[in-house]
């Protein structure tokens, strides 16, 4: 297919963060516990959850409406100025007073992440309804929810019943917060706690799709499987496995971002779900091959796609 996606207008709204990267050596152990030194040797920021969402979207080629909030700190004004630098809008992203931004910051030793450090406030936010209103605005092609469960999408939007094309990444355990979404891409985990149903085969992954689009009203269930790939659940019995692809010492961090993002972008150009799984599956095992929270560029996905014919 022609992977050109410079005309499509993504609105994406969700939790942004900050994911910032210590990497350092280390030559002994701590005198005081027993866990090394580490000796940074370079430090980095990048945008997670919904902004890795956004930066990979930029990556292949699309325009970014964002929709979120961050808080009145130094991490929030970087993470603003990463999204300004790329071109990306940042008119509808709340800036919200004597709030943390959401950050992880992770270490890397030998690379090798060996700890994480979170700093995180739930909010509960309710946006404009100047922000609310562009939401049913025709000029988007697909509306992505990106919930990370940090509060932006603790609330139901306003508009979400009255426009196509909307795709979610689940966070909640209750799925009916996402009612009429057109898609969903939970991960195992996620699916059976929705579901209720204990996920250990095919079968339980159809059939605890199955019990949500007649519950919530989907039209399609993406179930993000990891190393054993993807498998897409429709209406009317529609079942669809896509195979993985072998990565050696694969980094799963911000996967799930590209694999939406690939989605998103395939669906809005082709309204075919086969052939838009595929495309987010061949993604994410591009991204998976990097370190840390990574995006996918066009090309790279053109070469992917290329090296699978």
């Amino acid at each position: 297919m022609n992977l050109d996606f410079s005309n499509i207008k993504i609105l994406l709204i969700g939790d942004f963060m900050i994911d910032h990267y210590i990497i350092g050596t280390s030559h002994r152990m701590s005198p005081e516990a027993p866990v090394p030194v580490v000796v940074p040797e370079k430090e980095y920021s990048v945008l997670g959850g919904a902004g890795n969402v956004t930066m990979n979207l930029r990556a292949m080629g699309a325009h970014v409406t964002c929709v979120g909030a961050v808080g009145d700190d130094s991490w929030g004004k970087k993470l603003l100025s990463i999204l300004a630098n790329e071109g990306i809008s940042t008119e509808y992203i709340s800036i919200i007073d004597n709030h943390p931004t959401t950050l992880k910051q992770r270490i890397y030793l030998d690379n090798k992440q060996v700890a994480r450090l979170d700093t995180e406030k739930i909010i509960d936010w309710n946006p404009s309804s100047k922000v609310q209103g562009k939401i049913s605005d025709s000029d988007y092609d697909i509306i992505i929810l990106s919930d990370y469960n940090k509060g932006v999408l603790n609330h139901p939007w306003v508009g979400i019943n009255k426009v196509d094309n909307v795709i979610v990444d689940p966070k909640k355990d209750n799925f009916i917060h996402y009612k009429n979404a057109d898609i969903i891409t939970p991960n195992l985990n996620e699916l059976q706690r929705a579901s209720k149903i204990e996920i250990n085969n095919d079968k339980s992954i159809v059939d605890a799709c199955n019990v949500l689009i007649k519950k919530c009203n989907f039209n399609y269930i993406v179930v993000k499987k990891g190393n054993k790939g993807m498998t897409i659940v429709g209406r009317n019995n529609f079942v669809n496995h896509i195979e993985a692809h072998f990565v050696k010492n694969p980094d799963v961090t911000g996967a799930g971002d590209t694999a939406v993002s690939a989605l998103a972008l395939a669906f809005a150009k082709t309204k075919d779900i086969k052939v838009s799984a595929k495309i987010a599956n061949a993604a994410a095992a591009v991204v998976v091959g990097k370190t840390g929270t990574a995006t996918i560029t066009i090309d790279e996905l053109r070469q992917k796609l290329e090296n699978l014919d």
